[in-house]
């Protein structure tokens, strides 16, 4: 009962649904305050897997030997948490809505690599942070025009081109293109867990990483693509803060060469 209760907990921070709504509202709050702070937000995004992994790790400790028939549920519930959020970002307009839902589609997935034996500490670091940057310009566009929505404000790509070129490669970091943090953090969990099932692996982690891929396209081309409005003015970042969130994501990128040492 001990080892399910700590799974169960460890189900509110990588999130398994229905437990993970209150994750969802966390992320996606826009109230005046600390808790919508960009700041807060990303720590929320780096404590709540690290807290989660905490919790499967004494789980495990308190169950000993005993707990796989268990871990092969909550890797069921993970990989179907993972397909439920990885549909609704299809149809998210808002990029809050949009961000804590992938988190919610991939931090469910250590769920899948921790039934089958993969540490889960690095690959859910590998998945968490790339969702940084991207945060933190969506906070960027929230301020600039009053909301952080798709269709909004098209055509950034002509108008804010260091803001655009930040935000594509901010998009394909988080939705785990090759080579970066959460690609790697995916080929661990799918390598680590195939030799013993592969169909609960690979289906759940190779449906999401595509579904990812879709939305994230949906998400530029609503964007930095299309028509700039003649109504709206379009500042652009300045060179210094264009710069520095260009070397948070070199820094991800070298963390990306960590896992894959760590893979190897």
């Amino acid at each position: 009962m001990l080892t399910l209760a700590c799974f169960l907990l460890a189900g509110l921070l990588l999130p398994l649904f229905p437990l993970s709504i209150g994750v969802n509202l966390l992320l996606q709050s826009t109230r005046p305050g600390r808790l919508g702070q960009p700041q807060t937000q990303a720590a929320l995004i780096l404590l709540m897997p690290l807290a989660g992994v905490g919790l499967i790790a004494l789980g495990l400790a308190l169950a000993e030997d005993q707990a796989s028939t268990l871990m092969t549920a909550f890797a069921l519930w993970g990989g179907a948490t993972s397909l439920l959020y990885a549909f609704r970002m299809l149809s998210a307009r808002d990029g809050r809505i949009w961000l804590a839902q992938l988190y919610s589609s991939a931090l469910s997935l250590i769920w899948v690599g921790v039934a089958h034996q993969v540490p889960p500490l690095l690959p859910a670091l590998g998945l968490a942070l790339p969702l940084l940057p991207l945060l933190f310009l969506l906070d960027s566009l929230a301020r600039r025009f009053g909301i952080a929505r798709v269709g909004l404000y098209p055509g950034l790509g002509q108008r804010m081109p260091r803001f655009s070129t930040l935000f594509i490669i901010a998009v394909l970091v988080a939705i785990a293109v090759p080579f970066s943090p959460s690609f790697f953090a995916i080929a661990d969990l799918a390598f680590g867990g195939v030799g013993r099932h592969d169909l609960v692996t690979l289906l759940p982690l190779g449906i999401s990483w595509l579904l990812w891929t879709w939305a994230g396209t949906n998400l530029l081309t609503g964007i930095v693509f299309g028509i700039p409005r003649d109504d709206l003015q379009y500042p652009d970042l300045k060179p210094a803060s264009a710069v520095a969130q260009g070397a948070g994501m070199l820094g991800l990128a070298l963390f990306g060469l960590f896992l894959v040492e760590r893979a190897l």
